[in-house]
């Protein structure tokens, strides 16, 4: 059952009048978790942000997105706020980036779960107390008294997550969150995430241009490139079988990345 559908997606810089992202189409079946990949500045993250009024002013945003049978598009800032985090969840590239330094992770993750939830403070802590018990956070009352500054980005990425999962959204949308971590955090917050899929009634958009974390975590894969989508398919269609040069490009360079640095291991490369 579609959960999401994108229609037509336009974004426009109205300030350089230069076309961003151009005629994009996609759904999201409920739990079904669709990657995006593509180099940067492709128009994964701008595409989105759109989804939920995060982009900047300037830009602008014309087509068709419906979200659970709601036109997107067409909320206003306040309506868009309760969809936000409750409905749709996003989980950034930092963590450090998603909290504000000058009060406690406690104190941030509280509130927002007082403008979504009607649970007291008590309810609140034991809920927050038991997803970060999910997520493996040990000593979960001590990091809700931490500032941000106090914790690793692995840990923040975390916090995201365990926040999200709190609210029960009926979508996540994770933007290269394991792109900044070291490699055995990046495996980490991979696994929750492979969890949650198996765990939660939620679908995931994961974008990445790391196309091992999506050969690991997507039902289906779309490609995008100078903001447009120019393939799309199945994990296996798309990831093993690709129709577009471009693609194949991708995977190749892949391919080659991943073959230097095993003759490097094995002590072949003369680099």
């Amino acid at each position: 059952m579609t959960l999401l559908t994108v229609q037509h997606l336009f974004i426009k810089d109205s300030w350089t009048n230069q076309p961003i992202v151009n005629d994009v189409n996609f759904t999201v079946d409920k739990g079904e978790v669709l990657g995006i990949i593509g180099e940067s500045g492709s128009g994964k993250s701008v595409t989105c942000k759109a989804l939920v009024g995060l982009n900047p002013k300037r830009l602008s945003v014309e087509g068709k997105v419906t979200f659970n049978n709601v036109q997107m598009l067409t909320l206003s800032e306040m309506q868009l706020r309760k969809h936000r985090g409750k409905d749709i969840a996003m989980i950034m590239q930092q963590g450090s980036r998603a909290f504000d330094p000058s009060f406690t992770v406690g104190k941030q993750l509280i509130e927002a779960m007082k403008v979504h939830t009607q649970l007291s403070i008590q309810e609140i802590e034991v809920t927050l107390t038991e997803f970060m018990d999910y997520m493996g956070l040990n000593k979960p009352k001590q990091i809700l008294k931490s500032y941000p500054y106090m914790l690793s980005g692995g840990m923040l990425q975390r916090m995201m997550i365990a926040l999200a999962l709190a609210l029960k959204p009926k979508l996540i949308i994770a933007d290269e969150p394991t792109t900044t971590l070291d490699t055995i955090t990046q495996y980490d917050v991979l696994q929750a995430f492979k969890d949650i899929k198996l765990n939660f009634d939620c679908a995931m958009i994961f974008i990445s241009h790391d196309l091992t974390v999506i050969n690991h975590i997507a039902d289906r894969v779309v490609v995008m490139r100078k903001g447009q989508l120019i393939e799309e398919g199945t994990k296996e269609a798309v990831l093993y079988q690709p129709q577009q040069e471009y693609t194949q490009y991708l995977l190749s360079t892949r391919k080659k990345v991943n073959d230097y640095f095993k003759s490097v291991l094995r002590g072949e490369s003369n680099a």
